[in-house]
């Protein structure tokens, strides 16, 4: 069956996004019980979106969606549970690329249930005419990953979190990508221009910045002008004429939000200066403007801001942040 035929076109009836919606529950459902690693992977998009009553997480590799759908798939199997089936209660298209849905999940042995049965949200992204997953969200309240046996407090109704639709980025067929790259040319315009306040406009404050070894949280714009300081002496000492920042690939991962990743490179006369720096920004949407709230930069220096970057071969996962933030 070709992806056409398994998937109809989202300029159908909504009727169709309920479809669209139950097919992949069953597909993912079974691929859950059996840990189909090839339907698992091929049916999420990367970075994942995964929230809980009490927390979230923001996962950014195959394997750690896979780590934690084995942990999940034994502990079930350990319950004896042999039905794991969730039915849609509704879906529309928020555009023609995305599909939000509710579904309940039940847990069954036979037929007796073994967990609570619980709510859940989850939004579809159509990428190239295949619908993949990029947010669940959901009622349980584990508060770690992964997350292995479902806990459910049935005293309290789930919430989840409200858009109004008007402001809601998915509803409008914009590209993640494209908005990341124009976000990433007024930051880099910003720079150019020693503009601090054009860059400022640009960061959310509070917002957090990450590097191999540290993380900061920075309160205000007397915080971060040491870094915007630093930059405009490294344009200057290499006689920079050309900032690159290409945006690689981009999702939204909320109604307001979208994780970006991108190189930085810096040349002169057509020579590289410095870079490639390796960067992810989660950016936010207010109003019509897209400010960061969180900055990560492939850079191992031991303090920030710095003089100059010692650069660092790869990204720290936002896992490795989401656990080394969050010690007690």
């Amino acid at each position: 069956m070709s992806k056409d035929q398994a998937y109809p076109d989202a300029s159908v009836s909504q009727a169709a996004a309920k479809a669209i919606y139950q097919k992949f529950l069953d597909e993912m459902s079974v691929a859950v019980m059996n840990y189909d690693t090839d339907v698992l992977t091929s049916r999420i998009k990367l970075p994942l979106r995964v929230t809980t009553q009490t927390t979230d997480f923001l996962m950014e590799s195959e394997e750690d969606w896979l780590v934690m759908i084995k942990r999940m798939q034994r502990s079930l199997h350990a319950m004896g549970i042999n039905h794991y089936i969730r039915l849609a209660n509704r879906a529309e298209f928020l555009s023609e690329n995305y599909i939000e849905g509710t579904h309940i999940t039940h847990t069954l042995c036979n037929s007796t249930p073994m967990i609570p049965s619980y709510e859940n949200r989850a939004t579809l992204s159509r990428e190239n005419g295949e619908w993949k997953m990029t947010l669940l969200e959901t009622s349980l309240v584990n508060n770690s990953y992964p997350i292995a046996i479902p806990r459910i407090d049935t005293s309290a109704k789930p919430i989840f979190s409200q858009t109004d639709a008007e402001r809601d980025i998915r509803r409008t067929n914009s590209s993640p990508l494209r908005l990341y790259q124009e976000y990433l040319d007024a930051l880099t315009k910003s720079n150019m221009e020693d503009d601090f306040d054009a860059w400022c406009e640009l960061c959310d404050f509070p917002h957090t910045v990450h590097m191999e070894r540290i993380d900061e949280v920075i309160e205000s714009p007397a915080q971060i002008r040491p870094f915007f300081e630093m930059l405009k002496e490294q344009i200057e000492h290499h006689d920079i004429d050309e900032f690159r920042r290409t945006a690689h690939r981009a999702e939204f991962v909320s109604a307001t939000q979208l994780c970006g990743y991108h190189e930085a490179t810096l040349y002169s006369k057509g020579k590289l200066k410095l870079g490639p720096v390796s960067s992810r920004y989660i950016l936010r949407r207010t109003g019509t403007s897209w400010r960061a709230v969180s900055i990560t930069n492939s850079v191992k220096n031991n303090q920030f801001p710095y003089s100059i970057p010692e650069l660092s071969d790869a990204l720290v996962s936002l896992r490795d942040i989401q656990e080394r933030t969050t010690r007690t």
